[in-house]
């Protein structure tokens, strides 16, 4: 947009500026590969069973596995014993066998009487009077958690601790996933310099590029790189044009405001990046952009004060990743706020605009307001958990949406 028209607001909300952002985005192509490399993934497939679960009826205690009919006598002889993972001898009538948790029932069997509800000798149990067995006890029965053909998990879900379990489970040694997002991130500005440079008084360390590592190199789905811009437009057009050419995912932070050196906007127009919306009703973040890079790629622009940057990269550029790695459903959901907080020190400030407030949380639900002087202020948020997002015009304790730092 020419750099003096002001911005205007197509969406009245973050929330809704996101969704329009998200249904655009189209995920990564999908690989297979090795389950012990999969942790943290994204599953790209529905598993199904592959038997039922179980697969056929096991014993959930240690016992004594035996026939209703026989238990009116005092005693029942030992006649053998239920080894786990090999196959059950049959059960004689007026006799008993030994079995432990996991143990497959051998035929004729009814029921498993616990080990501490009889009295046992070496060949034989001793049937107390007042013990009352009844059909099924203590058996699980083959399929009672899933038929063969069912689904175990589905797609676009991260492959979690327990997700691995029901792969390995299934035999599925060679899970299909979305492969990694490949993200570019630009930092630009003639002031930044490195992290270990002496700054002069009028320059300033790139925090940002620090940022950006910190939300998204932990993401076992994301590989991220990083190149630092000057505030030239023909440097800007290059990097834009280079860094569109690898990635899955574009991340720029600084030159998207008013400025007559902010060029980022104009680049990436000209390489072919389609405005989704450039400008948000909130505070930080007010100029951020967002786009359609060719290939349904997203494109966030972040405004380059480092509390702008951290706060528009939790609420808009971590959904946008989720969405391009593949997430759906309640993983793409947890990219958003995980719960809301009620502020204890409300402080009764309101303003025309989404507010996104830097907060530290005390006890379960509920936060404290730590005081913020700018977008610019990085001790401040360095003291905070994350932010709770206060609509415009509204004040008090909440309960708000809460966003932490990290997804």
């Amino acid at each position: 947009m020419p750099r003096d028209t002001p911005l205007t607001f197509s969406f009245q909300s973050p929330a809704e500026a996101l969704a329009a952002l998200l249904s655009q985005i189209q995920p990564v192509e999908t690989e297979s590969i090795p389950l012990d490399q999969s942790p943290g993934r994204i599953l790209a497939q529905a598993i199904t069973a592959d038997r039922a679960s179980p697969a056929v009826d096991v014993s959930s205690m240690d016992g004594y596995a035996v026939r209703l009919a026989d238990l009116a006598t005092a005693e029942l002889p030992i006649v053998g014993e239920v080894r786990i993972g090999r196959e059950p001898p049959v059960l004689p009538a007026g006799a008993c066998v030994r079995i432990v948790t996991g143990g497959a029932i051998p035929s004729g069997a009814d029921a498993v009487i616990k080990r501490e509800d009889v009295a046992e000798h070496p060949d034989r149990i001793t049937l107390p009077r007042a013990t009352r067995i009844q059909s099924g006890q203590n058996i699980r029965r083959a399929a009672e958690n899933l038929v063969s053909g069912a689904t175990v998990a589905r797609g676009g879900q991260p492959i979690t601790p327990v997700v691995a379990a029901a792969l390995a489970t299934f035999g599925v040694a060679m899970p299909t996933v979305f492969r990694r997002v490949r993200l570019a991130v630009l930092t630009t500005g003639d002031e930044v310099v490195p992290p270990h440079a002496s700054p002069s008084p009028w320059q300033l360390r790139d925090s940002n590029a620090s940022t950006l590592r910190a939300m998204f190199q932990p993401l076992p789905f994301v590989e991220l790189w990083h190149h630092h811009i000057p505030d030239d437009a023909g440097a800007m057009r290059a990097a834009v044009e280079s860094s569109l050419a690898t990635s899955d995912a574009l991340m720029l932070t600084g030159g998207v405001s008013m400025g007559h050196r902010d060029y980022v906007a104009d680049a990436l127009e000209q390489a072919g990046v389609r405005t989704v919306f450039h400008g948000l009703p909130q505070k930080p973040g007010k100029p951020v952009l967002a786009g359609i890079a060719p290939g349904r790629r997203p494109v966030l622009a972040l405004p380059g004060n480092p509390v702008s940057v951290v706060v528009t990269a939790r609420r808009l550029a971590v959904p946008a990743i989720f969405a391009r790695a593949g997430c759906q459903g309640s993983t793409a959901l947890r990219a958003s706020a995980s719960h809301v907080v009620t502020l204890t020190n409300p402080d009764g400030v309101t303003i025309p605009l989404w507010h996104h407030r830097p907060v530290r949380l005390t006890t379960h639900g509920q936060a404290e307001l730590l005081g913020s002087r700018s977008s610019g202020d990085v001790p401040g948020a360095a003291n905070t958990d994350g932010f709770v997002e206060v609509p415009p015009g509204q004040q008090g304790p909440g309960p708000w949406p809460f966003y932490s730092w990290g997804p």
